[in-house]
Formats: C-alpha cells, sequence, structure tokens
C-alpha cells in the first residue's frame, strides 16, 4: 500500500463516510508522507484533518479501504473556498471521461441531515441532471443501478418543482450558483454584495430546500436519510 498513489479527491472510507482529500505532505520529523483530507459535506467552517499515507491506504475490516469516488466532481464554490484556504485546487483533466466508462460510485439519499440533503442535491445538480439526460436519451442504466437512477429521477422532479413553486423566490440565485457555476466570490462581485451576504443566502436557501425535504418524508411517511448500518 505504500507504493498506492493518492490524488486529491472524494474517497469513501471503510465506514461509508465520505472525505475529500486535499493533498499531501511530508512529515518533517519522520518523513512519512502524510494525507490532508476534510469531511464531506463540506463544514460551513472547515477543519482539516492529516492521516499518515499507510493508515489512510490500509484495510479497515472486510474490504475496508478508502475508495476513490472519481465520478464525484468538486465545486466551483469549493476549490474557491480551497484556495482561500492556501490550498491548490484539483488539476482538471483537458480530456472529459464517457459517462459510462465506470460506475457511478455517487450515493443518491445518503446524507446524514436534510441540511446537507439539500447541499448535496444543489452541488451536484448539473451532474446529476447530464447523467439523468444520458440514461434518457440512450434508453438504458448507463453507469447507475435501476434503483439509484429511480432516487435521481425522484430528486431532480422535486429540486425543480420546487424552484419553479415555494422555491421560486431563489430560482435567480439557483442558477447563476448551482447551475451556470458561479462561485461565492464572484456571484457576490456581479451582484455587487459582500461575501458574507452571498454566504447568508445561501444559508437560507439550504435551509428552505431542507424544510421542503423534510416535509416530503413526513408526507410520505418514509425517510430519505442515511440511516446507521444501511449499505
Amino acid at each position: 500500500m505504500a507504493g498506492r498513489r493518492i490524488c486529491a479527491g472524494y474517497y469513501r472510507r471503510y465506514d461509508g463516510k465520505v472525505v475529500y482529500v486535499v493533498s499531501l505532505a511530508t512529515d518533517t520529523d519522520t518523513g512519512e508522507e502524510a494525507v490532508i483530507w476534510t469531511t464531506y459535506p463540506f463544514a460551513d467552517l472547515p477543519r482539516y484533518w492529516t492521516s499518515s499515507k499507510k493508515s489512510f491506504c490500509a484495510f479497515v475490516g472486510v474490504d475496508g479501504e478508502h475508495k476513490r469516488l472519481t465520478n464525484m466532481k468538486i465545486s466551483e464554490a469549493a476549490i474557491e473556498r480551497l484556495e482561500d484556504e492556501g490550498f491548490r485546487g484539483p488539476v482538471r483533466k483537458s480530456q472529459k471521461q464517457q459517462m459510462d466508462e465506470e460506475y457511478d460510485s455517487r450515493k443518491y439519499q445518503q446524507a446524514a441531515t436534510y441540511h446537507a440533503f439539500a447541499k448535496d442535491l444543489c452541488e451536484n445538480y448539473n451532474f446529476d441532471r447530464g447523467k439523468y439526460r444520458f440514461c434518457v436519451k440512450e434508453k438504458r442504466f448507463a453507469a447507475i443501478t435501476r434503483s439509484d437512477f429511480a432516487k435521481l429521477k425522484e430528486d431532480l422532479q422535486f429540486l425543480d418543482n420546487a424552484m419553479k413553486t415555494v422555491l421560486a423566490e431563489y430560482k435567480d440565485y439557483f442558477q447563476e450558483r448551482f447551475i451556470d457555476g458561479l462561485s461565492v466570490r464572484k456571484y457576490a462581485e456581479a451582484h455587487g454584495l459582500n461575501r458574507g451576504s452571498v454566504d447568508y443566502l445561501q444559508k437560507k436557501f439550504f435551509s428552505a430546500l431542507a424544510c421542503l425535504l423534510k416535509e416530503r418524508d413526513e408526507a410520505e411517511g418514509k425517510c430519505r436519510l442515511w440511516k446507521p448500518g444501511q449499505n
């Protein structure tokens, strides 16, 4: 495992939780490589941890390996935050992978809270919409299971309907931030706002969407959040 290459990106831990690897560093005392990582979804106040490369790569339990989630894409807002914290953003590859080159490791309806659920839906909206349209066009489940496709379709339709009705006041914000891909900083500059104001707007939007997601579950008598012990 010592020779295994660790790249920046999302990884699923042995316990099912997702982390984002920011970079590698070298311990000045031992000369050992260390992995710098943070939790996902990204916290409003980011915190960073380090693990030795050996421990990061180690198996824990049965098949308990950190698995890289190659189909999860980091948002421009997250890249901007990393850069503000002094880290280099991920290097973009010039050649895009085909949708069905590998199995999609993104998990659907697996957030721990409704706020995290709302944030996950928004930050992955473009990717999810592209995957949905590709599957419909090709008339097959490309790089996604039948059950996950049903969850994907359900969440996209719910979010689209919410933006046209209950959350219509946030429609332009949603379009610019999560469809057009403006970062918090660029959105603030475009509208003559300070970053704090945009952060507050985003917090209100995620909270409103989270309430709708919770109301949907309560009305249907089911829970779409991740529950301990489920795969």
